[in-house]
């Protein structure tokens, strides 16, 4: 974690001194503008049920202002930066693992309260990483549970490559031709 008195560096003559409360609230309020909790349910041939859940927690900003996700992944001391793909110009701050969620995203975000539909979407979110952490999703009912959650989320799912009812359908499928 950053110390009590955080330097944020844009460049070598400006410096922005500011408490660790404070740089907190501001980064909640940040990612409640330009962050995102997100949950892909996505074909494996790798599971049992041939679909896999994967939560995500990204920060956007453009290249020229990485300097904030860098902030952001000081404070957290988890996750990594990369370019976006697709946009050349913008970077992504991302926690995918499911350990540094549970142990340090979702304990910020219940301290550091974000505000209407985001605060929504992360307490979905909440639910999901909790039931991945409880294996839920390696059995079919739980799978179908988190699967919902998900696409109640960013907008009930509106831009996913996959229907629900789809997922569904095959998940039961091959429980039902192992039994």
């Amino acid at each position: 974690m950053v110390s009590e008195n955080a330097s944020i560096v844009d460049n070598q003559q400006e410096r922005l001194s500011v408490s660790h409360e404070d740089l907190n609230f501001y980064i909640s309020g940040f990612v409640d503008g330009e962050g995102c909790f997100s949950v892909t349910v996505c074909r494996s041939n790798f599971r049992k049920l041939r679909w896999n859940i994967n939560p995500f927690f990204q920060v956007y900003q453009h290249k020229d202002n990485t300097y904030v996700l860098n902030v952001i992944k000081e404070v957290f001391e988890c996750g990594y930066i990369s370019k976006k793909g697709g946009n050349p110009l913008c970077n992504v701050y991302c926690v995918d693992k499911i350990s540094d969620l549970i142990g340090i995203v979702i304990p910020f975000f219940d301290e550091y309260k974000l505000f209407g539909n985001k605060y929504l979407d992360f307490q979905l979110f909440k639910q999901i990483v909790t039931g991945i952490k409880n294996q839920e999703h390696l059995n079919p009912d739980g799978f179908i549970r988190l699967a919902r959650l998900a696409f109640l989320m960013n907008s009930k799912g509106k831009h996913r490559k996959n229907k629900l009812e789809d997922i569904f359908r095959e998940i039961k499928e091959s429980s039902e031709a192992k039994r």
